[in-house]
């Protein structure tokens, strides 16, 4: 056995690395099969974040669940996602990155193949925690894993950019790729296309990824990772839960308030451990915050987006799941463009120019889809849809660079892990917080929308309700002119309320784009190893 393959003796903290070429001798091409092993992860994993929305009709009618059991379907995965980032990516820095992906991938396999056999929503709901766990393991593991193949600087933000393209590119091309499979295999089918591709990637990782070895002589933060995973998913649960107990219940208000104990819990326990899951000295240092405040806000953005369009366009503009998923072409065809682009402009300029241009852009795409009657065809959403997938795409590169340029290389799966969560977490305040803005406005203009239609005291109410908890009413049995005079002012004042959420969507991606190009240092592109710990 050469000395490079040893283990690590224990307590030294000292990491061996697989034989392999050195410095400037990896180059893109070299990385390529290991590249496309860890972007075929990342990819089914976003795209889960997304394909389930337009199955959710053909998962209501087969399962027989109400509404709010088709709201867990999706929070499902994005509750233990959330929680279970950060954790991943310090298992990862312990047991070895390698070891950790193949069980991320093994396990949201698996829990694929449980969605697709589902009998009840209830282990469906299970099934879809499954998934998000194990995807939380696969999107930070696979970037660590990308840092540990070696390369310059320019080579690592080049395949970091092809890395966070392909994830951008799952994650809008969840609609389109979702109203496919539904349309010609039924709703099943967006879990089982998971299985084939999840072994053949867990078979070839096997075989082709060298990575470091775990550092076996540090502990991990067991307290540290229980107090966040807790605190986060009591966070999430009343963000998501809020719309339905309301925002003033007792219920919403205890969850809030244990969330907001358990974390502080966690960030006292991080300051007096002496190896901690979440180092907060990092937050000192503008590269690191501002990258991830960043990217929760065009997280915050695009999820909102990608769900409350959804909904509009199938429950009141009568769109099917393909037609919605093509409706979306636009801002998927953008996000494949700007991968690349991101990682040559933060490889030669480094990450704050692209950053902040990145928030802009996807401001004014924003703004631009507010001023788009939402009854409008396929060619008013173009220009707002390109320029919210390429500046989110922009964003996205450049951050995760430097988030991971203020780390030390052996706690790259916990900077992966942070920037990740930073992110989800935007996207859970964007579907919670804009959520309550679509919802509250729908509701105080739906009275007045409806208030020319004449209808049985009955049927109102019933409508009504419908309407309000974000359903497609049933008008079966109402007359052609009656059906049209309901959904035509409910839909609009649905649209009304949507626009409303997307402008405030677009103001925080502006500040954020001010911030960071006031706020954040100059500095050039960094080799993606040293920093602080």
């Amino acid at each position: 056995m050469t000395e490079a393959e040893r283990p690590a003796r224990p307590g030294t903290g000292r990491t061996q690395r697989p034989p392999q070429p050195a410095g400037d001798a990896v180059t893109l091409r070299s990385m390529a099969p290991v590249l496309v092993i860890l972007c075929t992860g990342l990819f089914m994993v976003w795209l889960d974040t997304t394909i389930v929305n337009v199955a959710l009709p053909d998962i209501q009618e087969s399962l027989g669940t109400t509404f709010t059991g088709l709201q867990w379907v999706v929070n499902a995965y994005t509750l233990t996602f959330a929680c279970f980032m950060l954790v991943a990516g310090d298992l990862g820095d312990v047991f070895g990155h390698k070891r950790v992906f193949l069980a991320g991938i093994l396990g949201f396999t698996a829990a694929s193949a449980l969605c697709a056999t589902a009998p009840n929503i209830g282990v469906l709901l299970f099934a879809r925690g499954l998934q998000g766990a194990s995807g939380a393991v696969i999107m930070p593991i696979s970037l660590s894993l990308i840092t540990a193949q070696g390369g310059t600087p320019r080579v690592r933000a080049a395949a970091v950019g092809i890395w966070s393209g392909v994830g951008s590119l799952g994650l809008a091309g969840g609609p389109l790729i979702g109203g496919l499979l539904v349309t010609h295999f039924g709703w099943a089918s967006v879990f089982w296309v998971n299985v084939p591709i999840g072994l053949l990637a867990a078979l070839a990782a096997r075989r082709c990824i060298a990575a470091p070895r775990g550092h076996a002589g540090r502990r991990i933060d067991t307290v540290g990772m229980l107090l966040f995973s807790a605190g986060v998913g009591s966070l999430t649960l009343g963000l998501i839960q809020a719309n339905d107990w309301g925002w003033t219940s007792p219920a919403t208000l205890a969850v809030l308030a244990l969330s907001v104990a358990l974390l502080a819990g966690f960030a006292g326990w991080e300051l007096r451990t002496r190896a901690p899951v979440l180092p907060l000295g990092l937050f000192r240092d503008r590269s690191f915050t501002l990258p991830n405040l960043a990217g929760m806000v065009t997280f915050f953005g695009m999820f909102g987006v990608l769900l409350f369009l959804s909904v509009h366009f199938q429950s009141f503009e009568g769109l099917s799941a393909y037609d919605t998923g093509l409706r979306f072409l636009p801002l998927t065809a953008a996000t494949a463009v700007a991968a690349p682009v991101a990682g040559w402009v933060t490889g030669r300029y480094g990450a704050r120019l692209p950053l902040a241009a990145g928030c802009a852009i996807s401001a004014l795409g924003l703004i631009a889809l507010t001023r788009v009657p939402m009854d409008d065809g396929y060619l008013e959403y173009t220009g707002p849809f390109v320029l919210i997938g390429f500046g989110t795409t922009l964003a996205v590169t450049p951050g995760t660079i430097a988030v991971l340029a203020a780390v030390m290389e052996n706690r790259a799966g916990m900077g992966a892990g942070i920037v990740q969560t930073s992110r989800q977490i935007g996207g859970v305040l964007g579907v919670a917080v804009l959520g309550t803005v679509v919802i509250r406005h729908f509701r105080d203009r739906l009275p007045h929308a409806l208030a020319q239609v004449m209808l049985p005291d009955g049927d109102r109410a019933r409508i009504v309700e419908q309407l309000s908890s974000g359903g497609r009413p049933d008008v079966s049995g109402l007359s052609p002119g009656a059906r049209a005079a309901i959904l035509e002012p409910a839909g609009r004042a649905l649209a009304d309320s949507i626009q409303t959420a997307i402008g405030i969507a677009a103001v925080c991606n502006l500040v954020a784009a001010v911030l960071v190009l006031a706020a954040m240092p100059r500095r050039a592109p960094a080799p993606l190893k040293g920093g602080t710990t």
